[in-house]
This record gives structure tokens, sequence and C-alpha cells, in this order.
């Protein structure tokens, strides 16, 4: 049932999206490994603040069944933060943002099929 979102600037050459959703699906494997479903989305047209060039972002979506508490949330949003900084390198004349937003998918409206 998770489901992860990551999206990234294109200005990242060195982004290694492969390694980060194994991160990430390494760190979330105890929740339940084989119903994550993980993607990288690569962005070519962005802006962060109002500069055209010199920054870059990953920022994380991580989407889960509603009714966990509080502090699972912000636990889990730290382990993904931390797995994208572990596969992540910084290019020396960019400024990046690493952020993660969690979200909750309605239990009473959340379908899915096994084929």
């Amino acid at each position: 049932m998770p489901h992860l979102v990551i999206e990234y600037s294109a200005n990242l050459p060195g982004f290694n999206a492969a390694a980060t959703l194994a991160a990430c699906n390494g760190f979330l494997a105890d929740i339940s490994e084989a119903d994550i479903k993980s993607r990288a989305v690569r962005h070519e047209h962005f802006l962060v603040g109002t500069a055209s060039n010199g920054r870059g972002f990953v920022h994380a979506t991580l989407w889960l069944l509603s009714g966990r508490p509080e502090n699972v949330k912000q636990a889990l949003s730290r382990g993904v933060l931390e797995a994208i900084e572990q596969t992540f390198n910084k290019p020396d004349d960019l400024d990046v943002q690493l952020s993660v937003q969690m979200q909750d998918m309605e239990r009473s409206t959340y379908s899915k099929a096994f084929l």
C-alpha cells in the first residue's frame, strides 16, 4: 500500500534514481515489502524560488493508508529523508533542497486488486 513518488530537478546529473528508490524501499520494507510501489519523476522545467539557476531539489511524497499515529509518520518521514541523503551526491555548484511529505490515503476509498 505505500506509494512513494520521488521528484527531482533535471539539473542533478549525479542523482541516481534507481539507487535512491532502492534505499527508500529498503527502509520502508518493514511496513509491507511486497506492497511498496515507488517511482521517480525527473522535472525538466522547474524553479526553486525565483532563481533561474544554481538551485535544485529532490522531493519525496509517501502515501500511506490513513490511521497511523503522528509519531509513526514523523519517523517514516525522517527515515525516507535519511535514505535519500545516503545516496545523494550534491553538485558543488548547486544549492539543493531535500524534502519529504507524508500523505494519507483514505482507507474507505482506497481500492486494490491482486492479479
